[in-house]
């Protein structure tokens, strides 16, 4: 028991040293560079730490960032995740406060891998840690962090193994927590990666029908078990699409089947294990795609692992006739490749199980897990090569971000999206600039066909075209207008369900404008207008209902643990 412990916290150190080494050349380096989706959830950061910093804890608008128009994006796309980058700030620099972040995801992710996979194999620690460190250093996974900055879905691969350890625990060992809370997780990182996990669960489901040739209603109880759990814990996150998104005439996602890639490029794409998108499986897993097969017992667990895994992979590709699914709820996912972080998954498990039979009588164990850990190391360094050359940026081939934009608007990024050096010295400069992509999500449609005027912050005075003192605030827009004349008053703050307008602090009546935006009819006089977001009480009472519901859920697995401590 205690060799088995000992075991267990060398594997923890083990992943701790890892992920250490993984964020170390980045921080040496100390700055990087950007471009996609950095400029969206760098602003949402932004937005929470100034928010934080003012002594607010929930952020509702974009009053700071996003052209200070007060971009509702916070109450239609999660941000739990986000808080702990903003709290970063507080720390350290802001470059270094994102790369420690990325540690922690790094760090977060290996952990919860470990402990899955563990519970899986009822205590293999090795395989444990194999599976671990293939899972965290998968090319896809470095594309999220390192690379591309698709910070939602980098969130929302943290939790994958939780979530397949809770429907393999409703399905083999009657026990549904674990399903419900990998789901809540799941949800507030990324709700498009809610959807797929859910075919996911299905897809699993089928399996085990196939397998057992029947459903037991025990298991389509607990099923039930978790589903009214995870609603218990989320729902306070989905209200707002229900009060102020849907049937409300704003910008949404397009759907539909996106940046598809072919069987082969795919294949050419993983072999290079470079930090892509394409081919984001990997060198290693393309291995274990290939051969993983033979490696394992056919009558075992894992043989349904790999064919799941593959099956998925297919899914990544246009191998999969999609194009059958174009109008299904399926298009929703928007990007197939989106499957590629359960492809991972699956493959990760085959592979940890087949690295096992690497054992030689003359070798002792240790020697070859070191080998193997290693050998990662160095494929890991070679799929960010590319991304510590463009951070280094020793050849200048990167722009360097100088100057705050002045003038009209205008993104960081242009439409060809290359990337842009940002240090610690030019990080909040960019704040000056639009975001390329995201930005426009969530508007008015109205708005988003106005673009120009409300991303310019142009108010509209009886139709004309007039300079208004604006000022931020926490979720607030404050404007200062003096009138000679009974006027119409159009302003930039963009206009929901759910806004609240006050006139010289008094709450009053609005219109929404031809421009998606707030429109005040006033009398001659000099006014104070604030513009600001009321969320409803049922928003509260989910949010206590959710936090009641995770402290139960603390204290039954602490209870549980001094149970088996005694």
């Amino acid at each position: 028991m205690k060799n088995k412990r000992l075991k267990n916290i060398i594997a923890i150190i083990t992943i701790v040293t890892f992920t250490v080494l993984m964020i170390l050349p980045f921080l040496w380096v100390g700055q990087i560079g950007v471009h996609s989706d950095w400029s969206f959830h760098s602003a949402r950061v932004q937005q929470i730490y100034l928010n934080l910093q003012s002594g607010h804890l929930f952020t509702y608008l974009a009053t700071d960032t996003f052209s200070k128009v007060g971009n509702a994006n916070f109450l239609f796309y999660p941000s739990v995740f986000l808080y702990p980058w903003a709290l970063l700030k507080f720390i350290f620099a802001p470059v270094t406060a994102y790369l420690v972040y990325v540690w922690l995801l790094f760090l977060a992710t290996g952990l919860i891998a470990f402990y899955c996979m563990r519970s899986f194999t009822n205590g293999d620690i090795r395989q444990s840690l194999f599976f671990a460190i293939i899972y965290v250093i998968a090319p896809y996974h470095l594309y999220f962090t390192l690379s591309n900055y698709v910070l939602g879905e980098a969130q929302a691969y943290t939790f994958i193994p939780l979530i397949l350890l809770g429907m393999w625990n409703v399905l083999y060992r009657n026990k549904w927590i674990t399903l419900a809370v990998g789901m809540t997780l799941m949800a507030y990182s990324h709700y498009v990666s809610v959807f797929i996990s859910v075919e996911v669960c299905f897809i699993m489901l089928i399996c085990y029908v196939i397998q057992k040739q029947k459903v037991e209603w025990r298991k389509l109880i607990n099923l039930i078990k978790a589903v009214i759990l995870f609603i218990l814990l989320s729902a306070w996150q989905f209200i707002p699409l229900f009060t102020d998104y849907l049937h409300s005439n704003l910008m949404r996602p397009s759907s539909g089947f996106m940046l598809m890639q072919s069987a082969g490029d795919f294949i050419v794409s993983a072999i290079s294990n470079d930090a892509l998108n394409r081919g984001g499986i990997g060198l290693l897993l393309l291995i274990a795609l290939v051969f993983g097969w033979i490696f394992i017992d056919k009558n075992s667990k894992y043989i349904w692992a790999y064919i799941i895994g593959v099956v998925i992979t297919l899914m990544i590709t246009t191998a999969f006739p999609w194009q059958y699914f174009a109008k299904t709820p399926l298009s929703i996912i928007q990007f197939p490749y989106r499957y590629t972080s359960y492809a991972i998954a699956f493959l990760a498990i085959v592979l940890s199980k087949a690295l096992l039979k690497l054992n030689y009588s003359t070798i002792s164990t240790n020697v070859i897990t070191s080998v193997i850990l290693l050998f990662f190391i160095l494929l890991y360094a070679g799929s960010i090569y590319s991304d510590i050359a463009r951070n280094k940026n020793t050849d200048n081939s990167v722009a360097v971000l100088a100057n705050s934009r002045h003038g009209k608007y205008k993104t960081l990024r242009d439409s060809t999206d290359t990337p842009i050096i940002l240090t610690n010295t030019s990080y909040n400069r960019q704040f000056s600039y639009g975001a390329l992509y995201g930005e426009t999500d969530y508007m008015p449609v109205a708005a988003f066909k106005n673009w120009k005027s409300i991303f310019n912050r142009v108010t509209f005075i009886n139709n004309k075209e007039t300079k208004v003192i604006q000022k931020s605030s926490a979720n607030k827009l404050i404007y200062n207008i003096s009138l000679k004349e009974n006027s119409k008053v159009d302003l930039p703050a963009l206009a929901y369900k759910h806004t609240n307008v006050k006139l010289n602090n008094k709450v009053s009546n609005y219109k929404v404008s031809g421009r998606g935006t707030v429109l005040l009819k006033l009398n001659k006089g000099s006014y104070k207008i604030i513009v600001s977001y009321k969320p409803i009480i049922l928003l509260s009472i989910f949010k206590l209902i959710a936090f009641i519901g995770w402290a139960g859920i603390i204290l039954v697995y602490l209870l549980h643990y001094v149970k088996k401590r005694i």
